[in-house]
């Protein structure tokens, strides 16, 4: 790596400031009483001086420089080493996660309360105007009966969104295929419009996220934390309550 404009200042700082402290030794200066290269130790301070002032100056450029080269890995996403950088929009660093959290909720709160007011005040013409400028938001338009959870995974190190109460008609789409052993059984796919609510929730708490560098080929995980976004199909919930019944009969 080639030495930068600060390093090669300091080196010559280091060699003047080693000039000006050591004590003269040449016998000529000894035997007469007074150095005769004190005119040589008093041009190395002015130069000192001067390399001091330059050295802040370097020094202030390289942070600018770095801040630079920085901000533009995270734009890009990744650097030269194949290294993945992201900072969410919302992203702050070290928030703890119990007001991550907290923002997360009222951002589903706000989402849900803006859905049931009007768009525009309502007269002559603005409804059908409405209807064209209208931007979907799946979290919004996701039917009253669903609800929310919010909640720190074990370890502080994930955010977990739960979509609870789907509406099973709305949220699923039943499908009969043929299992290993060739019976015919039913398996739940998610409809596009709870496929959008799930895109959502996550983009919202990853708004709230950084990723440091991680990198898939050496294991290296360097996220702030992970967001999982759960919705458990019909079959999950009628095996969980068959599960929860046993336990209680």
């Amino acid at each position: 790596m080639p030495e930068t404009k600060a390093a090669k200042i300091r080196t010559r700082v280091e060699a003047l400031r080693a000039m000006i402290d050591n004590e003269c030794t040449a016998p000529v200066c000894r035997e007469s009483g007074s150095c005769r290269h004190e005119g040589e130790k008093e041009a190395a301070r002015h130069m000192l001086g001067r390399l001091l002032d330059k050295l802040k100056g370097a020094a202030t450029d390289e942070h600018e420089e770095r801040a630079e080269l920085w901000a533009e890995i995270y734009k890009r996403g990744y650097d030269s080493q194949g290294n993945t950088y992201r900072k969410g929009a919302k992203y702050r660093a070290g928030q703890p996660m119990k007001e991550r959290i907290s923002q997360i909720r009222t951002h589903i709160k706000i989402a849900r309360r803006t859905a049931k007011s009007p768009l525009v005040p309502d007269g002559p013409g603005l409804a059908s105007q409405a209807l064209q400028t209208y931007r979907f938001d799946p979290i919004g338009e996701a039917p009253e009966q669903i609800k929310f959870r919010v909640r720190i995974g074990a370890g502080y190190g994930s955010v977990r969104i739960s979509i609870d109460n789907i509406p099973e008609d709305w949220g699923w789409i039943a499908e009969e295929v043929a299992d290993y052993q060739g019976e015919i059984v039913t398996r739940w796919k998610r409809t596009p419009a709870l496929n959008d609510l799930v895109t959502e929730l996550k983009a919202i708490g990853e708004a709230y996220n950084a990723d440091h560098g991680s990198n898939l080929s050496t294991d290296s995980f360097m996220k702030a934390f992970y967001v999982f976004v759960k919705a458990d199909d019909p079959e999950t919930l009628a095996l969980r309550s068959d599960g929860h019944r046993t336990r209680h009969s």
